[in-house]
């Protein structure tokens, strides 16, 4: 009986004719139950997920993974498991493909930030997070 954690109670039909509520919150439930409600509706969690598969379960999501700088192409990090929908992932590869193209400093990836400031001849930290990096573009640019 696996265990699951509820982010917004759902109604489950238990025997196909008793259709019950399962609240928000730690749930053992059915396989079949799990199934339901983390593969197909997207509303829970496996809590014993990490124990099967291997990998952790307090990675970033693709959008912070995004503001520290990564490429969307590449979440999750390795060794981790996903946070984010395979929709939102799907969305920050797209966005991404278009800031390739940035011309505006502020809104380049962090690799291209990088770039351009090294072109302007202004020094950063190689550890710089994004906020940092930014925070180095001159007004008027």
């Amino acid at each position: 009986m696996p265990s699951i954690f509820v982010k917004k109670p759902f109604p489950f039909a238990v025997d196909g004719n008793q259709v019950v509520e399962v609240q928000a919150g730690k749930q053992d439930v059915s396989e079949r139950c799990a199934l339901v409600a983390v593969d197909h509706l997207g509303v829970a969690e496996y809590l014993d997920r990490q124990n099967l598969s291997g990998l952790r379960e307090d990675g970033p999501t693709v959008a912070e993974w995004v503001e520290a700088g990564y490429l969307a192409a590449n979440y999750p990090p390795q060794g981790f498991a996903s946070r984010s929908s395979q929709e939102e992932i799907d969305a920050a590869i797209e966005l991404q493909k278009g800031a390739e193209d940035e011309t505006d400093p502020l809104k380049m990836t962090v690799p291209k930030l990088k770039e351009w400031l090294t072109a302007q001849g202004i020094e950063f930290a190689a550890d710089a997070k994004k906020p940092a990096l930014q925070a180095l573009v001159p007004k008027n640019d």
